[in-house]
């Protein structure tokens, strides 16, 4: 799991294929969003005093959500919100709520409170705010495309937000196998003694040593890219540089993870994720 360092006392997710895992104390609130995780919906939890946010299209989730947790799955959640049209519900402020009747048609009286229980189309998010109460800087949001749902919330609105990075299970399981560390160690060990000897030995040693080591260096190097399955290698890394998928991912989203339920291994009270410094090129000695 990646992160920054996130000070939060509400977090909310969206969910359209839904997967929700809530935790929370009294002061501090987490609501969760991920997309395509119906399988993990079975061990859904929502404590009666957490604020939670619901955004779906809603007649695929009812369907799933009454098989997974009855017909009054509603009431577990404070908002239930459909037909958001995202991005139109960050951007159009002049989107009003409306209340979805029985039939799932919208009815076209004024809503002045969102009610729990209630289906609710459309919308913006000022509105949302209003509402609810719930202040920008408290949100923590969920989802799994960077720009359809990340970009908006964090630029403009002044959300945290977390991001679902499925590819980050294979990147994991490789980087912890034993054949990656191994190469791994050696490269590192390459790099350190390529740059001791030309500091510390004459010139025409050095150059003896390090164009022979530059060359293991090199075959490493190719070895660690060969063990990613894709052709394109790893998601997030060019071999000392970040790809530019994971230079957006740093940019729109706090926090990320390969699933929301691994949030679960961490104590309701852990409220704030603090992320491992990095040494500047002229940082290191």
């Amino acid at each position: 799991m990646g992160c920054q360092n996130i000070p939060c006392t509400t977090c909310i997710v969206e969910c359209n294929q839904i997967s929700i895992k809530a935790k929370c104390d009294t002061d501090y609130c987490f609501m969760f969003l991920v997309r395509h995780c119906m399988h993990c919906t079975a061990a859904v939890t929502v404590q009666d005093e957490l604020p939670t946010f619901f955004f779906s299209p809603y007649e695929f989730v009812n369907v799933g959500m009454k098989h997974m947790m009855g017909k009054k799955w509603r009431s577990q959640f404070d908002v239930v919100i459909c037909l958001s049209q995202k991005p139109k519900f960050f951007e159009d402020k002049y989107r009003v709520f409306r209340r979805l009747t029985r039939r799932n048609t919208p009815a076209y009286g004024e809503v002045t409170e969102l009610k729990e229980g209630e289906v609710y189309c459309e919308g913006n998010v000022r509105d949302l705010h209003r509402l609810t109460g719930w202040q920008p800087c408290q949100i923590l949001y969920f989802g799994d495309q960077m720009y359809a749902d990340l970009a908006e919330p964090i630029l403009n609105q002044g959300w945290h937000t977390g991001a679902i990075i499925r590819e980050l299970e294979h990147e994991i399981e490789l980087l912890n196998s034993e054949e990656y560390q191994s190469n791994m160690h050696v490269l590192k060990e390459l790099n350190y003694l390529i740059r001791e000897v030309q500091r510390l030995l004459p010139d025409p040693t050095a150059v003896k040593f390090t164009e022979q080591w530059c060359l293991e260096r090199k075959q490493v190097r190719t070895e660690l890219r060969t063990l990613h399955a894709s052709p394109f290698c790893s998601t997030f890394r060019t071999h000392l540089m970040p790809t530019l998928f994971y230079r957006r991912l740093s940019r729109f989203a706090e926090i990320y993870t390969s699933n929301l339920t691994n949030l679960v291994n961490y104590n309701p009270s852990h409220f704030r994720f603090t992320p491992v410094r990095q040494d500047l090129p002229h940082e290191i000695k």
